[in-house]
């Protein structure tokens, strides 16, 4: 981790050992989980979706090119981030929803919603992969890919499965694939098996639902284990 240089990924200064405890001092990012601002929120706006899942595609793209990393729990637990101040939204602009907080203005190149630069961080489950495959089950059952729930072999498209997850989540709040029961949401994985609920999904754009597709689609990711961090890239840029 000492060698990931990227500002969208936090950052390992220094790494110690005793006999009992490892001890990492890692880059603060005073905002702290991404999962906690959603459930401030309630769910993001499509510009401020827009700005996080950029740069986590460009962080993941960093990953996977650059050092043949391969994160496999990506996650808004493991999203962190440095706070910006809210500009209030003008009077008449603000959501009409009773539950939804108002994210404020939306500032083009620095963020929204308080949220500015976004950072990956706990690498307790990544590995070194390059162009190979590799077969450990791990990750968190809501956004791994169905190669890892199915005991398949695997490579580096399943952070780009759990990238269009946390897509979803950011857009109406909860994940694609949900369940009270650890088989039940395991199945429902293991078959892509998700909708775009009503009403939740009902005012998000045509483009917003395609695109979500595209990251989570069975017969791209699994079958042909596209590059779409690309993709994301080209939608925006800080």
């Amino acid at each position: 981790m000492r060698q990931l240089k990227h500002p969208g990924i936090v950052e390992l200064y220094e790494f110690s050992e005793s006999s009992e405890h490892y001890f990492l001092v890692l880059e603060l990012a005073p905002g702290g989980e991404l999962f906690h601002r959603i459930v401030k929120l309630t769910y993001f706006s499509e510009e401020l979706t827009r700005h996080v899942i950029v740069q986590v595609a460009q962080a993941i793209r960093y990953l996977h090119e650059e050092k043949g990393v391969i994160h496999r729990d990506i996650k808004p637990e493991n999203i962190l981030f440095d706070p910006i101040p809210i500009i209030p939204s003008p009077a008449g602009s603000k959501p009409e929803e009773d539950d939804k907080e108002d994210e404020g203005v939306f500032q083009p190149g620095i963020g929204g919603g308080g949220i500015g630069r976004v950072k990956i961080a706990d690498f307790g489950l990544s590995k070194v992969v390059w162009n190979e495959q590799t077969m450990t089950p791990c990750g968190t059952v809501g956004y791994t890919a169905p190669e890892i729930v199915k005991d398949e072999r695997y490579s580096k498209s399943v952070d780009m499965w759990a990238m269009g997850c946390v897509l979803y989540t950011l857009l109406c709040g909860f994940p694609p694939f949900y369940d009270e029961s650890i088989q039940a949401l395991t199945e429902k994985v293991a078959r892509g098996q998700y909708t775009f609920l009503s009403p939740w999904w009902d005012e998000i754009s045509a483009s917003g639902k395609p695109f979500n597709y595209d990251l989570t689609l069975l017969s791209v990711l699994i079958l042909f284990g596209m590059g779409l961090t690309h993709r994301v890239c080209q939608l925006g840029s800080l």
